[in-house]
């Protein structure tokens, strides 16, 4: 089952207008359960560049697609905030990544 990993980035000083936004969605677009497991909802860390965000989604099987419409319309509401910049992108397991080069997943 892949990953969609979200990276956001934003200066310190719209962190209000991101908190509030990001409650805002979270209201209308709750996280749906039958897309996948939320391995990282949210984390956080400031810089001196300001404040990063990242979170994790594992897909659950047959949901891909699906999973990754949810996560760019859940996104989409962040685009009008000044500054504030996302990559969203699937990442492989390992026994994905190794499909079809010969090798296997070590146990």
């Amino acid at each position: 089952m892949p990953y969609i990993i979200v990276y956001i980035s934003y200066p310190s000083e719209v962190g209000p207008e991101v908190t509030e936004k990001f409650f805002e969605v979270v209201k209308e677009l709750p996280f749906e359960k039958e897309l996948g497991k939320e391995t990282i909802p949210v984390a956080s860390n400031t810089t001196t560049h300001g404040v990063e965000v990242i979170s994790v989604m594992e897909v659950k099987k047959g949901k891909l697609e699906e999973a990754w419409a949810w996560g760019r319309k859940r996104m989409g509401h962040f685009q009008s905030i000044k500054g504030l910049e996302y990559d969203m992108r699937l990442w492989n397991t390992l026994a994905e990544a190794l499909g079809g080069t010969g090798y296997s997943h070590p146990e």
